[in-house]
């Protein structure tokens, strides 16, 4: 049975570690983030709490690009994706 405990406790520790190193690269691209949104340009203020949980942050690790959007504009976008994926469900039904 000690041999299982020490496996387990391996297996904890590297994910531990993976996911030190996630959150320590993903902060790291916090330093990238705008002072407006990306779409309207309304300032973000850094220090508001109403902000920090309403806006919404785009992160594309691979670009390494962070965006930030108002709440409006990212209402307005989901928005914009509901229609075309209803569109596109109707396009596909329609084909058939």
């Amino acid at each position: 049975m000690g041999s299982l405990k020490r496996k387990l406790a391996r297996t904890a520790l590297k994910r531990t570690k993976k996911a030190e190193k996630q959150m320590a690269k993903k902060l790291m691209m916090f330093d990238m983030l705008d002072d407006e949104c990306a779409a309207c340009t309304t300032p973000f203020d850094k220090k508001s709490k109403e902000h920090a949980e309403t806006w919404s942050v785009v992160v594309r690790e691979q670009e390494k690009v962070v965006r930030l959007y108002c709440p409006d504009c990212w209402n307005k976008a989901q928005t914009i994706i509901k229609q075309v994926e209803e569109e596109d469900g109707k396009d596909n039904e329609a084909a058939e």
